[in-house]
């Protein structure tokens, strides 16, 4: 018997009874975030001054590249260099599965507050409530990275010495094109139904990182990242060399094409609401903290990829000054 999509009656019913620890969630991240609510005049003016750009209420939901505390983030640039107000509740580390269908977590901020329960709201849940709260003018949404980095990766990749490709090539787009694209598919219909319209979305693939085993942090044995090395080290490529580090970049490559492929496929099948930006070939090797996230620098490049597609395909009447 076929699994049972979640309704958009059953989400409104839950937000219902849920309402109150969905707003206690959101005065949490505003007293983190709010900032990024508030529109500054400077940012105003120098818009104006650079043509006019548009400033435009996004709603965010995503990953740790909308959410990542060691630096600044794509969501902290869009407020701070393009001046776009945000309601952002990405949070670090999630996966696109945890994104449509799991609860919020209890680790928000990355802070570990307790266990999951069977009373935590729903991410979708969420992201509806603020959605009818809100009135975004667009949604952004970060996501896929986490589900096939860290752990999920050991399954793609084969070993160097069993004389098969590096990636199980069929095994990767069955996965991207049919789980991603259902995921992505339920938060896109779900927001739409919210807005009551046909709400612009806008999704990024990522830019194609370096494996080189870097992580964020490793102390006393706790650590994030790094998400590519141990998998790469276990299956018997080394990084003793730049060329072994290059052919590390060329296997994530067939990773990252793979998800912008299916992005691309999603755009067609949401043509005039969906818009999807490809980042890849922004960011140089030295453009990378790490295995998974860009420098500062790195995350301005792209967030300047970002606003160009929102000023591009918002409709003309949105997001504008004054």
């Amino acid at each position: 018997m076929p699994n049972r999509k979640t309704t958009h009656e059953e989400i409104k019913k839950e937000i219902a009874q849920k309402r109150d620890i969905l707003e206690r969630i959101h005065k949490a991240r505003l007293a983190v975030r709010g900032y990024n609510m508030h529109p500054v005049a400077a940012r105003a003016e120098r818009a104006l001054g650079a043509g006019a750009l548009r400033q435009f209420l996004l709603l965010a939901q995503g990953d740790s590249w909308f959410d990542y505390p060691p630096g600044t983030d794509l969501i902290d640039c869009l407020h701070s260099n393009h001046g776009h107000r945000i309601v952002n509740i990405a949070v670090a580390g999630s996966t696109l599965n945890d994104e449509a269908y799991g609860p919020v977590p209890r680790e928000l901020f990355g802070l570990p507050t307790g266990p999951k329960q069977s009373g935590d709201p729903s991410r979708i849940a969420e992201l509806v409530h603020r959605i009818q709260q809100d009135k975004p003018e667009a949604l952004v949404l970060s996501a896929g990275g986490n589900d096939v980095a860290g752990d999920e990766f050991f399954s793609f990749l084969n070993n160097a010495l069993s004389g098969l490709t590096p990636v199980n090539v069929e095994v990767l787009k069955g996965v991207v094109t049919q789980t991603f694209q259902s995921a992505y598919r339920f938060i896109i219909d779900h927001a739409s139904e919210a807005a009551g319209h046909r709400l612009p979305v806008f999704v990024h693939g990522y830019d194609y990182p370096w494996p080189d085993g870097r992580g964020v942090i490793n102390f006393l044995g706790w650590r994030v990242g790094p998400w590519f090395d141990d998998t790469f080290n276990l299956k018997n490529y080394p990084r003793d060399t730049h060329a072994q580090l290059q052919q590390r970049h060329d296997i994530l490559k067939i990773f990252i094409d793979a998800m912008n492929d299916m992005l691309k496929e999603l755009q067609n099948q949401f043509q005039g609401q969906v818009f999807y930006i490809d980042l890849r070939d922004t960011l140089s090797q030295n453009d990378w903290a790490n295995e998974l996230h860009p420098t500062n620098d790195g995350f301005v490049k792209l967030a300047a990829r970002i606003d160009a597609a929102l000023q591009a395909q918002m409709p003309q009447a949105a997001g504008a000054i004054g």
